[in-house]
Parts: structure tokens; sequence; C-alpha cells
């Protein structure tokens, strides 16, 4: 028996920890005679033999431990999961385990078109599903296709969402291993998922159903037919049709599968009579009670033949999965037929609709109002900015993931040396924030024509001064790009702020931010060379939303803050209000309180709220770091002064060419970032805020720096090295010391 391939004759002497959970769930199933393709599943100790042999284990501890996962917010553990995944793609197979996978593989399928899926130790089992964590391949044929599938197979052991759910359950994530399975392809033209026991209904079986192809289905981006077919008397109870049957998934000519319109004909009925249900449900039982457990059961019907490609216990409602993230986790990847969906929606209906309710909330007056229409106002527009930040967390943040889809599919193409080599190709694009940059440039340079005006803006006052051309520029940043939302409803700072960096961008050069377009000319060929027939997606169309979902990525916080300056405006007025009838109220009472004591009703703790933040607090001791470790997310070196950002009223301070060290840049904060030399942020990712808008002015950053606003004090020389992600902190006394020497 060969230790790293084995087929279902091999059963007696396996375990899921050399299979996984899938591999052993198909052995097991063929060697019951149920209908399986045949399965041969290369063990995990041939990825440890590939791990091993390309030294990965080392590299990929060294991206996981370099800070607390529990730390990490998803955008820093993508980046290190396209790091650790891109080893894979570049690491070389053994010649002794590639010349027994390819033989193993030809003795048992010959030239057969193949699939290639995961299965990990932990996979299917009953304390929580892995479904849909993992990749696997569908339709694959070649020798170099099938080793490259192999690997991606096992570099999706460390995709963000199978780290993330890892860690959720308490696994020691750096010791995973990856089993893969090796199965015939099977073209059905009907097929589905069925659960054996309805989780909302122990006396139901469900089925759903989708014409061609599973993946439309398990994606979301086909919606299924659904039965509920009463388990005990086996009588369809219900069938559900979707409300069109416009698309499904089918093999591709050029291997893979394709999204494809569907004929009326066959899309005007449903995939399964009554005489299909009623086999699959019978099927279904069998496998139930040859496990003597509920079933999660995916099949597919090919020339009148069922087929079942995979079996695993049902998990959901069970209760031993309560807290089970991993519907959150596989969110965190949408297929391009989603993303496409999700990018139509979103320019064309979501982000029109925000700015109109923004655009109707400014118009309010609040003069008129007594105190029971203010209320209501302020609680309108509390209940206007959940729903619309509920909207922000279901649509927006998804379609970031189509940056995720292009990087991933250009890495898959090229095989770069550098993993984010992709993003150059999306940078250089119009964004709100430049533009905001780009007007306050503008009022700096009317500024520096009037003395008058230079003395009050360093005086920190801007109403009513200037020209026309200078007042109407400070009201498009006050309108148009929720510049007052940084004061987080204290005027006097929005105020100070705008007059310091209005002085401050009268210190900066001419010209507009790098773009380096020759660059990107240049990785957009070889793109679009390399793609040509090597995906099914539509190269150009896939480009296109990647730069809108790198832009917008950027863009959407401008267009909600705009609802969440509206908000902060109601609730200036609500305080000023309160405050005039003699009632003591603190900055960061919320809308809802400040409603019920508009209404002369009590909040719980008033006094208390007040009276803490009129408190002043004092910074702890801070602890003296020489080198910090980081990811890189914009290139090139820089040193200077650090201004450390830990409340907005040190914004005010900062000055041109200092290293700006922050937890984090809201991006309502990123006019701060043509200023500094440098960026470092605790909160890591190449797609946060400060990356993105350092990417645009070609400056330094790092990102994911522990503890950065810690361990670096303001006025401290550091070193910035955005290639490698390293930080020096020289230190006010190492500077002093170098200036006498």
């Amino acid at each position: 028996m060969n230790k790293w391939i084995y087929s279902a004759d091999h059963l007696p002497h396996l375990d899921t920890a050399a299979i996984g959970g899938k591999g052993m769930a198909l052995f097991q199933l063929s060697a019951a005679g149920l209908p399986v393709p045949p399965p041969l599943c290369l063990s995990t100790a041939a990825y440890d033999v590939f791990v091993n042999g390309n030294r990965l284990r080392e590299k990929i501890g060294l991206e996981l431990y370099r800070k607390s996962l529990g730390d990490m917010r998803w955008e820093e553990i993508w980046d290190a999961s396209l790091r650790i995944q891109l080893l894979f793609m570049k690491g070389g197979i053994p010649e002794e385990l590639e010349q027994e996978i390819l033989s193993a593989i030809q003795d048992k399928f010959g030239d057969q078109q193949l699939v290639i899926r995961s299965s990990a130790p932990e996979e299917d089992g009953a304390g929580g599903s892995f479904a849909g964590l993992h990749e696997s391949y569908i339709n694959v044929s070649g020798t170099g296709e099938i080793l490259k599938k192999i690997k991606k197979v096992w570099a999706s052991l460390w995709s963000d969402r199978a780290i993330l759910y890892r860690q959720e359950l308490g696994l020691e994530v750096v010791k995973s291993r990856m089993a893969v399975v090796v199965q015939p392809f099977i073209e059905g033209q009907v097929s589905g998922l069925l659960f054996t026991q309805n989780p909302l209904d122990e006396a139901q079986v469900v089925i759903e159903a989708v014409h061609g192809l599973n993946q439309g289905l398990v994606d979301g981006a086909v919606a299924p037919d659904r039965w509920l077919v009463n388990r005990n008397k086996l009588m369809i109870e219900r069938h559900t049709a979707p409300e069109n049957r416009e698309s499904w998934f089918v093999r591709g000519a050029s291997g893979g599968i394709i999204c494809d319109s569907i004929d009326s004909d066959k899309g005007g009925s449903p995939p399964l009579d009554a005489t299909s249900v009623d086999e699959i449900v019978r099927l279904g039982l069998k496998i139930e009670d040859h496990y003597r457990a509920p079933q999660d059961i995916e099949w597919t019907l090919a020339d009148g033949e069922w087929c079942i490609l995979q079996s695993r216990p049902i998990t959901v409602g069970s209760g031993q999965t309560e807290g089970d993230k991993r519907a959150w986790y596989l969110s965190l990847t949408r297929s391009y037929e989603n993303l496409l969906q999700l990018w139509k929606k979103i320019t064309g209906q979501l982000l029109p609709e925000m700015d109109l309710d923004s655009a109707r909330l400014a118009a309010v007056n609040f003069d008129e109002m007594t105190e029971t229409q203010l209320a209501m106002e302020l609680r309108r527009r509390a209940t206007l900015s959940e729903q619309w930040t509920s909207v922000y967390w279901s649509d927006f943040i998804p379609f970031a993931h189509g940056v995720r889809l292009f990087g991933e599919v250009y890495n898959d193409l090229v095989e770069p040396d550098d993993p984010f080599e992709f993003v150059t190709l999306l940078t250089g694009q119009t964004m709100l924030s430049t533009e905001r940059n780009g007007l306050l440039k503008t009022c700096a340079q009317l500024a520096a024509a009037d003395d008058v005006l230079q003395e009050h803006l360093r005086q920190g006052t801007i109403e009513n001064i200037g020209g026309n051309d200078f007042q109407a520029a400070i009201e498009r940043l006050r309108s148009h790009f929720s510049i007052d939302f940084v004061g987080v409803g204290n005027p006097e700072m929005v105020d100070r702020l705008i007059s310091s960096m209005i002085l401050q961008y009268a210190l900066l050069p001419g010209g507009s931010p790098s773009a380096a377009p020759a660059e990107r000319e240049r990785l957009e060929q070889v793109y679009f060379e390399k793609a040509d027939k090597k995906t099914d997606m539509d190269p150009a169309v896939l480009l296109h939303m990647a730069r809108d979902s790198y832009r917008i990525r950027d863009d959407d916080n401008i267009h909600i803050g705009r609802i969440g300056q509206e908000l902060e405006r109601a609730s200036e007025y609500g305080r000023h209000r309160l405050r005039s009838l003699g009632t003591a109220v603190a900055f960061g009472t919320s809308a809802v309180n400040l409603a019920l004591l508009l209404e002369g009703k009590p909040i719980a703790d008033h006094a208390a709220t007040v009276k803490e933040s009129e408190a002043q607090g004092s910074s702890p001791k801070r602890v003296q770091a020489r080198q910090l470790q980081g990811q890189p997310a914009s290139r090139g070196v820089a040193t200077g002064v650090a201004r450390v950002i830990e409340q907005m009223t040190d914004l005010s301070e900062f000055k041109k060419g200092e290293i700006l060290v922050i937890d984090a840049i809201d991006p309502t904060m990123t006019f701060f970032a043509p200023l500094a030399a440098a960026i470092i942020e605790r909160r890591g990712g190449m797609l946060i805020h400060g990356a993105i808008i350092a990417r645009e002015y070609g400056i330094p950053c790092i990102t994911g720096v522990a503890q950065a606003t810690d361990y670096i004090a303001t006025g401290d020389e550091v070193i910035v090295d955005g290639y490698l992600g390293i930080c020096t902190v020289k230190g006010k006394e190492d500077s002093a010391a170098n200036t006498a020497a």
C-alpha cells in the first residue's frame, strides 16, 4: 500500500487523519455499493512531502505568528493568506511524488476529465462543517493542469476563511494538513442538495435542485427549485419554484465550468419531476441509514443515473455548532457571477440612493422645529444611519472581494514573484479621497495669495473669510466629502482641522499623485496575454469590476460618511438646543438619548456621562522598541519624525513630512496622507484605507504593526521600509545624540 495515494480498496487500513473527512465519506459510500464516482485520494502524507520539500512550514509560521490572529482583521489575514498561497503555487512537487501521482491517476482514470477536491482531516465532522471553505476544481484535464489544481487545493488550506474558521474552532492552525480527492468528472443534467432531515422540521426532507451543475446552487448564483417531502409518507408537501430559471452552470470548453443562459424550454420546467423526487429521497434515506445520522448530500443526475458527489453529517441546528461562524467566513468569498450582480446593485442603486438620502437630510433646517419635532428628526436620522450601516456590511464590504478575486486570478495566471503585483493595475484612478485632497490644495493656493486669510487659518477660523472661490471650496469639502464627520459633533474642532490642513497643503509641491502609468500598461498587457483562453471569466470585465471594487472600497465610506455627518449635524443642534434650555449634555451623547432629553425624559447615568466627558486622562508610559515588523503595503523608504495620533484633536498638530503613526486611518481622515513622509498603522491589510491612499500618492506604508502607538512616541525619529515592512525607531535620545555627534 502506497503511503501517498489510496483507493477505496484500502479502506480498512485508513482513517480521517490520512485521507480527510470527505475522502473517508466517499470511500465508505463506494465500499457500501452506493453510486459514487470512483475516488482516489492523495493522503496528508503527500501534502507533508510537498510542504517539507519546499520548506513551507517555517514560512507559514512566520506569516501567521508575526502578530496574534485574534488581533488581525480580515484584510490582514487575507494578505498573509495570499502570500502563503503563492508560495504553494511557486513550489515544486518532488519528482518521486509527482510520478506516483500521475501514474496512479493515469491507471485509474486514463484521459477522463477529472474533479479535484479538498479533504481536510477536520472536514465534514459533527463538530463543525468546513464545506465550502476549501477549493475544489471541476472538469480538469492535462498533466500540467492536474498538478496545478492539486497544489491549489493544498494551498486552499491557507485561504483566509479557512484560517479564520480553524481559529474559531480552537484548532492549531499551523499544524493543519490537507488530503486531495480525485474523481472522474460527471456532467449531470440536473444537480442539487438534499438534507435528509430538515433543520427546521425533523419530519421533512429538503431537496434543492437546479438544471446543470451544482456550482450555481452552492455559491448562490442560481436560485433552485425546492421541495419539502414528508419523511414517513414520502409525499411532497410543498414545491417552491424560483422567480426564474434563466441560467445554469455547464462544462467549459477549455476546462472548468461556465455560467450560461438556459434555453426557454428547459428553463420553463422544474429540474425534477415527482418520480425523480421520490427516487432521490429514497437514496438519501438509504445513505442516512448507512451512517445512522441525518446527512447533507450533494448529488447529480447524469443520463438518468443518480450519482452521489459527497455526504456529510448535518450540523445545522444540532446545538454542537452554536456560534459557528462558517456562513460569515464563506461570505468572505464571492463568485464572479455574484460579484457582477453586487457591482450592478451598488453602482446603479445603492450609491445613488445613499447620496439622495444624505442630500435630503442636508436640506433640513432645524431652527423652526419644536423640541418634539427635533427629537423625531434625531430618531429618523439614527434609524437611517443604522440602515445604511447594515447595507454597508451586507453589500459594500463583500464587494471589496472583487479585488480579492482579481488578485487570485492574476496570481494564478501570471505567478508573479510579488503576490501584490496586481494592485498596480488597480491604482491611478480618480477617487473621492484624491478629489478631496485636490480641493484642499486649491484652498491652499488661494490662501497663499491672501495674507488676511492666512492669519485667519492660523487662528483656526474659516467661516465668512476669503473670497467666493475659497468659501465655495470649503462648502464643497463639507457637503460632498463629509469632512465635518471627522469632528464628531464638534464644529470648532472641524474648523481647526481644516485650517491646519490648508496651511500644511500650502507646503506641498505641485503635481498629481504618482500613478506609474507605464508599469500599469505593461502589467495589463501581461494579464490579457495570460488570460487569453485560460479563464472562463471575461478578463476585461473582471479587471473593470476589480478597479471599481478597489475605488469603491475607499469611496463608500465618504458616501456613508455624509449620512453620519448629517446625523452629527442634527445631534450637535440637539445638544445646543438642550444647553440653551439649561440641560448639561456631553458631546458623546447618542442621538436616541438626545431625543429622550428633548422630550423631557430621563436617560441612564446622564450626569456620569457628562462628568466623564469632562475628565482628562493621562497617557500610559510607553514601551521603547527598536525595530517593529509589519506588512509592506506601499513601497518606498522614508525617514522622519513620528506624529502619533491617539485622538482626533492630535490631527490638528500634524505637519508636512512627519511619519503618521495611528491605530487605523478612517477614510474620512485620508486627507492627511499626502502630507506624510510615510504611514504606520496597527490595523493591517492591503485593502485598508491608509494603504490604498498611500499607494495613490507613492508614500511608503506599513500596516499590521502590533501596538504601534505604544511602541512609537511623537517626536521619535523613525525609518520606514515599505519594501520589507520594517520600521526602525531611533527615539528622541538617539536622534539628539546623533545630532550632537
